[in-house]
């Protein structure tokens, strides 16, 4: 299950099981007369609401390749340590049993971690000028994300490099690590749901 339209669909199926024996059968029997099959219903939700967070708010995250990932893995760690979010969506899920819910305080959380990075994608801003025709204003392009900055905002906007001039600002970069990014290797945190 590696979508995330299929892990979601399979919280929700996981969590209307959970709400159903929570309503018919009450938390407290739920605890004693069927304790293991009650916390193998939660340790399922808790694995599968954790794999849909992580594909929410990590797929498709730009990180640096030429700073080092375990760095910017720390940063991405810290900023969802420090949200606090991790507990609301462990709340949410098991008083509210929505997976748009989720979704949304995941959105949340990934605006945060993306807010975080901010700083090592920016290192890849440059401003890119065509060596054809100088009169032309250069535009604002980050190499790593292929996004151009028009208007106040980072829009996606295909910029063809042949023939231009990409002037970057010095920054200090640290030696590239060589591993690709792996969404396992990021957040510990497991959801809780009680």
């Amino acid at each position: 299950m590696n979508n995330i339209y299929e892990l979601g669909n399979s919280l929700q199926g996981l969590l209307s099981g959970l709400k159903k024996n929570r309503e018919y059968v009450g938390t407290a029997v739920l605890k004693t007369q069927y304790q293991k099959a009650y916390e193998n219903l939660l340790h399922r939700i808790n694995q599968t609401a954790t794999a849909f967070a992580k594909k929410v708010v990590l797929k498709g995250i730009a990180v640096n390749p030429d700073i080092s990932l375990e760095e910017q893995i720390s940063v991405i760690n810290q900023t969802i340590a420090s949200s606090g979010l991790l507990k609301k969506m462990g709340q949410s899920l098991s008083r509210n049993y929505d997976v748009e819910d989720l979704h949304h305080l995941a959105l949340e959380l990934r605006s945060l971690v993306e807010l975080a990075l901010r700083p090592y994608v920016a290192s890849k801003d440059c401003l890119v000028a065509d060596l054809s025709d100088l009169e032309q204003e250069p535009v604002i392009y980050n190499t790593l994300t292929q996004k151009v900055y028009e208007n106040d905002t980072w829009v996606d906007r295909e910029l063809n490099l042949e023939g231009k001039l990409l002037i970057y600002l010095k920054t200090d970069s640290k030696e590239n690590t060589g591993q690709a990014p792996d969404e396992r290797s990021y957040c510990d945190k497991e959801l809780n749901l009680k």
